[in-house]
C-alpha cells in the first residue's frame, strides 16, 4: 500500500520532512505482507527493527490484555530499535497487513548519512519523548494527590474507630488501617540506575553486583551464579553510587527466582544524604524542567 506524503507527515517522527526526504526515507524500508495472527515481536525480545504500519491492523498486548490497536499510518518500535532496548509488549497482526520495516543498523546509517532526514527525525523523536515525560509527570502528580487524599481519609477513619465503641471487628479494622497508613508513608520512588550513573553493591562474600532498582528503603539485584540468599536473612556490604560509597546493612525482603530485593537498614545522616543525592540525580533523567 502506498501512503501519501501527507499521511507520512502525520506520523510524529516524520513531521516536517520534505517530499524529497520522504521519498528517500521510504526507499530505505522493505515491504512485508503478513497474515492475521503473525507475531511481529514479543515482550522481552531484543529490538532490532523499526516498523511502519501501511495497511491493516495490529495490536499491542501485555500478556492476554490488549492495550492498543493500531491502524495506518502508525510507527511501531522506533525507540526500542534506536536504543537496542527489549520490547515491552507483544505486537500481533490482527488482519492481513502490510508492514514497512527497516533494521537498526540500516536506520542508524540512514540517519547518519542523510542529514535532512536525520536532523528532523532526532528532533521529532526528542519532542515525542519530552511530551511523554510531561504526560508521565502529570499522571504521577495525580497519583501523588490521590495517595495524599486517601492517606488523610484513612487517618480520619482510624481516629473514628478509636473513638467509637468496640465491636468484634474494631481491632482488626484498626490494625489494617495502621498497616496501610504506615505502608503508604514508606512508599517512595524507585529508580533504575542508568549507564552513566551505575549503582553496584559489594555484599560480604560476593563480588560486586549491579543494582537493578534502588529506592530510599530497598534495592534489587540478580543473585550472582544463582546463589540466592536465605529469605529474611541479613546482609551487609558496601554500596557504590556512581562514585561515592556507603556501608549498608539490611535483610532479604523478597526472592523471586534469581532476583533478590533487600530492605535497607537505617543509614546515618551523612550516608542517607549520599543516597538521596544519587536518587535525585537519577530521577532528573525522568523529569522535564
Amino acid at each position: 500500500m502506498v501512503l501519501t506524503n501527507e499521511q507520512l507527515r502525520s506520523i510524529p517522527l516524520f513531521a516536517g520532512m520534505t517530499d524529497e526526504a520522504l521519498t528517500r526515507l521510504r526507499a530505505a524500508f522493505e515491504d512485508v505482507e503478513l497474515p492475521a495472527g503473525t507475531v511481529l515481536c514479543r515482550a522481552a525480545d531484543q529490538a532490532s527493527e523499526f516498523y511502519v504500519l501501511a495497511r491493516g491492523r495490529v495490536s499491542l498486548s501485555d500478556g492476554d490484555r490488549v492495550t492498543f490497536e493500531l491502524t495506518p499510518p502508525a510507527s511501531i518500535g522506533e525507540l526500542g530499535a534506536l536504543c537496542n532496548l527489549a520490547r515491552s509488549v507483544d505486537v500481533t497482526v490482527r488482519e492481513s497487513s502490510v508492514i514497512w520495516r527497516i533494521g537498526r543498523d540500516a536506520l542508524l546509517d540512514l540517519l547518519k548519512t542523510d542529514s535532512d532526514i536525520g536532523s528532523l527525525f532526532y528532533q521529532n523523536l526528542a519532542g515525542a519523548v519530552a511530551d511523554k515525560l510531561r504526560r508521565d509527570q502529570l499522571r504521577m502528580q495525580d497519583m501523588r494527590h490521590n495517595l495524599i487524599a486517601t492517606q488523610r481519609q484513612m487517618k480520619d477513619l482510624r481516629t473514628y474507630v478509636l473513638e467509637s465503641e468496640d465491636t468484634p471487628v474494631s481491632d482488626r479494622v484498626h490494625d489494617v488501617l495502621v498497616d496501610l497508613i504506615d505502608h503508604n508513608r514508606r512508599i517512595n520512588y524507585r529508580v533504575t540506575p542508568p549507564g552513566p550513573l551505575p549503582a553496584t553493591v559489594h555484599l560480604d562474600g560476593c563480588d560486586e553486583i549491579p543494582i537493578l532498582e534502588l529506592s530510599r528503603t530497598h534495592f534489587s539485584f540478580l543473585s550472582p551464579g544463582g546463589a540466592v540468599p536465605n529469605e529474611k536473612g541479613s546482609v551487609a556490604g558496601v554500596m557504590m553510587l556512581g562514585g561515592p560509597e556507603i556501608p549498608i546493612v539490611g535483610k532479604v525482603h523478597r526472592v523471586l527466582g534469581d532476583r533478590v530485593t533487600i530492605e535497607l537498614g537505617d543509614l546515618i545522616d551523612d550516608y542517607a544524604a549520599i543516597l538521596e543525592g544519587y536518587l535525585s540525580r537519577v530521577q532528573m533523567v525522568d523529569f522535564v524542567v
